[in-house]
């Protein structure tokens, strides 16, 4: 019997995710309020910190590019990652904002002007039946008048362990668009490389919020493993703690993985 049982809680013990340690400490001395969550794909092992928001929702802002990018594809609203947009001479608050946007660049410098151009294209009812279809957070996206403004206004929101099951899903291609635009995105993802490894991610900035909300979500690939991780931090001074999205990161990266730039 002792010997059944033991085998028993063996199973039990093997089938839990690990958890490598809590990351509460990189968000104190960055000193936020926010909420970080790293898995390792290959065991689902996990490491977070601020766990008490980890399945709060907010509003994803620009990391909403990453399952635009895919519906834009898979609609034919945009024809690839080439696929170019006049600017029409409107300022916008960034300078990289200001100028013609290919799909990929659109991406990277995160042109809002430019993901609300083709949305509008692609129009609210086809837009909500993708959303749908994706189970990302809450699913919503309004009505008509929200078309361009659901993911940086709401009602859409999502947690930072739901960025995380969609990333997982993106990374395995399982999501439900053709394999050739999933292989896309994932390329217009990459943010850096060096010898043996890939940081893919994209950033979110909600602005206007009380506090504003800042964003980081993506996945590492590194010594064999992918670390998929999500972050997002309260910003009552967005000037100043903007940049420290990343930093948290890739400090939390080094923590569980060993990677270093």
């Amino acid at each position: 019997m002792r010997r059944r049982c033991t085998a028993a809680l063996m199973v039990v013990l093997l089938a839990w995710p690990a958890h490598a340690q809590e990351l509460d400490h990189l968000l104190d001395e960055a000193g936020v309020t926010g909420t970080i969550l790293i898995q390792r794909v290959s065991d689902g092992a996990e490491s977070s910190g601020g766990a008490q928001r980890l399945d709060e929702r907010f509003i994803p802002a620009s990391t909403f590019k990453i399952p635009n990018s895919l519906i834009l594809l898979q609609s034919g609203t945009v024809s690839g990652p080439d696929d170019a947009l006049v600017w029409d001479g409107t300022q916008h608050a960034f300078a990289v904002w200001n100028q013609d946007q290919t799909f990929t660049q659109a991406f990277q410098r995160s042109a809002v002007w430019a993901y609300q151009h083709w949305t509008r294209q692609l129009g609210h009812e086809a837009m909500g039946s993708h959303v749908a279809a994706l189970d990302y957070g809450n699913g919503e996206t309004g009505g008509d008048a929200n078309v361009d403004r659901f993911w940086l206004d709401g009602p859409l929101e999502i947690s930072a362990r739901e960025q995380v099951g969609f990333l997982a899903r993106l990374q395995a291609r399982t999501l439900p668009f053709d394999e050739t635009h999933m292989e896309t995105v994932i390329t217009m993802m990459e943010q850096a490389s060096g010898e043996g490894w890939i940081l893919r991610g994209k950033t979110g900035w909600r602005f206007g919020g009380e506090p504003d909300i800042g964003w980081y979500v993506g996945w590492l690939e590194f010594g064999g493993e992918i670390w998929l991780f999500a972050l997002n931090i309260d910003m009552p001074d967005p000037a100043s703690q903007v940049r420290l999205r990343a930093g948290i990161v890739e400090a939390a990266l080094n923590e569980v993985s060993g990677w270093t730039r």
